[in-house]
């Protein structure tokens, strides 16, 4: 059976940012000529791949990626993305994991779920999960360099606009989405439900995120924060939530 896969969109080159860490630049089509980047980590344990929210890349930079090692696991961490996680299943047979409810993008089934406290794609990580949220949202801790963090939409960090277009750039701004470490305001708004103040519901998983150890952070949209991520998210965090309490 002919499946008809989203062709690869716009990309940049696989970059190292840490010592068996790499990042790929992506995009996501929003609208007609409204895009954002939007990112996929690349871990590498050994000869073994995993790939934290894929991206389809095309046929060069495929074959860079096989370079790297063998293409092994992929795993979906936000809600709404996926629409290429099918493609790296059928393409490489990935024993592919996610959240129980995060089938926003139905195929391909998981193998195994995500979840809080449970077993890591990633030997010696932490799966988070953003218990709260009304959507699937989830983060890995890897034991990469001090403590590398992989978020998907909650927890963003932006030092430009690359990767995005003239439209792409002024939606995300008027959606509230500035340069530097930030809680994503539209993430926010879709992940608490109708008629609640959602710092206030949120408040809670922000909080338990910040008592993991971590330097490092990439989302999956923005850029790479290096050495100073806790820091930076900890002022994000006391931003968006100050003066609230947590949600019992």
């Amino acid at each position: 059976m002919h499946i008809a896969y989203p062709a690869p969109l716009p990309h940049g080159r696989i970059r190292q940012v840490l010592p068996d860490f790499f990042v790929v630049r992506g995009t996501a089509r929003i609208a007609p000529r409204v895009y954002v980047n939007r990112n996929m980590g690349i871990v590498r344990s050994g000869d073994d791949l995993l790939l934290v929210n894929p991206v389809r890349l095309r046929r060069m930079e495929e074959e860079r990626l096989c370079e790297l090692g063998r293409v092994r696991q992929a795993v979906r961490l936000g809600y709404y993305h996926g629409c290429d996680d099918l493609y790296y299943r059928d393409r490489f047979n990935v024993f592919f994991w996610r959240q129980a409810h995060s089938d926003h993008y139905p195929l391909p089934p998981a193998d195994q779920f995500l979840a809080d406290g449970g077993t890591c794609p990633v030997t010696g990580g932490r799966v988070f999960e953003f218990s709260n949220s009304r959507v699937p949202e989830a983060a890995l801790l890897l034991p990469l360099s001090g403590g590398l963090l992989l978020t998907c939409d909650a927890l963003q960090f932006w030092s430009g606009w690359a990767g995005c277009s003239w439209a792409g750039k002024w939606m995300l701004r008027l959606s509230g989405v500035h340069q530097g470490m930030q809680v994503a305001p539209a993430w926010c708004r879709r992940a608490t439900p109708d008629h609640e103040n959602n710092q206030r519901w949120l408040a809670a998983d922000f909080q338990r995120l910040l008592n993991l150890p971590f330097q490092h952070l990439l989302g999956g949209h923005g850029d790479f924060c290096a050495d100073r991520a806790h820091e930076l998210a900890e002022r994000a965090v006391d931003s968006s939530f100050m003066r609230l309490a947590p949600r019992h």
